[in-house]
Parts: structure tokens; C-alpha cells; sequence
């Protein structure tokens, strides 16, 4: 994919939303041209906000991550893809409601804190994140659960994610297993839905014509940003770009972070 970065289209930007895995770090080591960057914005006192499409880390764990690399943020800096979750079950049912969850302890946290009950004694919502500990027992139970009835909701569809050395599945593989076994489409509630970047929109407080949205995959990242109106820069540090014209382009490609004219 051939990076588009002239520096007299960028529009100005008072607000900076992105994506984490592949843009700012891979794995457990740092992209030191993202780090500088962000520590760049943060000393001209440009906001910014961090969204997430993995359910394996609470906010908490994210700021102790971003803090270990030289990153000044605070838990107000991170929209988790558990956490949104867990509200958007919450807007449609009460207190009490039964979820079955597959996914990692914080997921279960997030829905633990919202007042729901996570069983899998007739749950009505399924929820699936990213699990490294999946069966077969598991998803037998889920698709179960999705026959009698049960809401099927996924944190995200990423099928890949990035790793120092590689790759390996995303939640979305599983989520596509068990949602073809159930013949359903699952609700989802990272990107590309935009229910995470509202919620940092909000958090920013910043017109959405000067924000730029930054992520490293086009299925996701770049497709939120774009329904959600703002400037996406997909930027080639994560996973390879999918060429694929059902999708919405980005605005700009770009090899690092320090390529944005207000990063300089």
C-alpha cells in the first residue's frame, strides 16, 4: 500500500484517538517513534485517547503498560472494549441478568462490576473476547446457549493480532466459530462499531473535523474512524494491510507516527 503523508492535506489536529496493539507497541515492546510522538502531544497539550479492542487488559493494566514505556496517562486515557461491554448489556437489561463469558479475567471483571450475573445456566447474553484458554466445552456451551435464545455479543471481530514475533488468532476467529455453528450475526462492540470512540470523543471533548482516529488495521480501526466522521490514519507498524474495496480507505498511510505534521 503505496503512504500518503503530504503535509499540507493534514487538518489540524486538537485531539488524537488510537488504537494500541500494532500502533504503539507490539506485544510487550515498545514502538519508540509512537511513544515519542505521544509524549510530543502530550507536552503541546494535545489530548488524546487510547481504544482497545482487547478484552484481556483492564484500563488499569493498560496505564501500568503505557507508564512503563515513558507514557504520562491515566485510566481516563483508555476505553476498553470489556468495559463498553459491559454498558451496552447494561442499557438493554437490568441488573442481575445472566452472561455467560468466554474471555480473559478482566472481561469477566468488567461484567462482574456492571451488577450482571455470569453463569452458564441459561444466560441471556453470550459475550466472547479474546480466551487462550478456549475448548471445546466452552463453545459447546455458548452455541447452546445461542440456540435456546441468548444474545450473541463479541468485544471485537479481530482475527489477527500482532505479537513481537508474529501473529496469532484474535477473538474474532472464535467468535466467527461459534457464530457460524449458531447460524447468527453477533452484535459487536469494538470496532469497527464506533461505541468505544464516542466514548472517547467524549472523553476529549475535541470536534470530531480535528481528531484524527490512528490504527494499523483497516477492517477496524480505519472503518470506526471513518463512521464516526473523523480523520483515520492507518499507519503500517501492525498488522498487514488488507486491500480489500468493500472498505472505506484511510485519509493517510503513513510507516510512523512521526510522519503527522502536529507531531514534529
Amino acid at each position: 500500500m503505496v503512504e500518503i503523508s503530504h503535509a499540507l492535506d493534514w487538518p489540524l489536529v486538537q485531539g488524537v484517538i488510537s488504537d494500541l496493539d500494532g500502533v504503539v507497541y507490539r506485544g510487550k515492546t515498545a514502538i519508540q517513534d509512537a511513544v515519542e510522538t505521544f509524549q510530543v502531544w502530550r507536552a503541546a497539550g494535545i489530548p488524546y485517547c487510547f481504544v482497545t479492542n482487547n478484552s484481556t487488559h483492564s484500563a488499569r493494566d493498560v496505564v501500568a503498560k503505557l507508564n512503563g514505556f515513558g507514557l504520562d496517562v491515566t485510566e481516563d486515557n483508555v476505553v476498553t472494549s470489556a468495559v463498553t461491554a459491559a454498558q451496552l448489556i447494561r442499557e438493554k437489561h437490568p441488573a442481575g441478568t445472566r452472561v455467560y463469558v468466554i474471555g480473559a479475567p478482566s472481561l469477566r471483571q468488567a461484567i462482574t462490576d456492571a451488577e450482571l450475573e455470569i453463569t452458564d445456566e441459561k444466560p441471556a447474553v453470550v459475550i466472547m473476547g479474546l480466551d487462550r484458554e478456549i475448548t471445546h466445552e466452552k463453545l459447546r456451551i455458548a452455541v447452546d446457549a445461542i440456540l435456546r435464545g441468548a444474545l450473541l455479543m463479541g468485544t471485537n471481530p479481530d482475527l489477527l493480532l500482532p505479537t513481537p514475533t508474529g501473529f496469532e488468532p484474535g477473538a474474532g476467529a472464535i467468535l466467527t466459530a461459534v457464530a457460524a455453528a449458531a447460524r447468527v450475526k453477533p452484535v459487536i462492540v469494538g470496532k469497527p462499531e464506533v461505541h468505544m470512540i464516542e466514548a472517547a470523543l467524549t472523553r476529549l471533548g475535541t470536534d470530531r473535523v480535528s481528531t484524527l482516529m490512528i490504527g494499523d488495521q483497516i477492517p477496524t480501526d480505519i472503518q470506526a474512524g471513518k463512521r464516526a466522521g473523523l480523520c483515520s490514519v492507518l499507519v503500517t507498524t501492525g498488522v498487514p494491510p488488507v486491500d480489500d474495496p468493500s472498505l472505506q480507505p484511510p485519509d493517510f498511510v503513513i510507516s510512523s507516527l512521526k510522519q503527522i505534521p502536529s507531531a514534529r
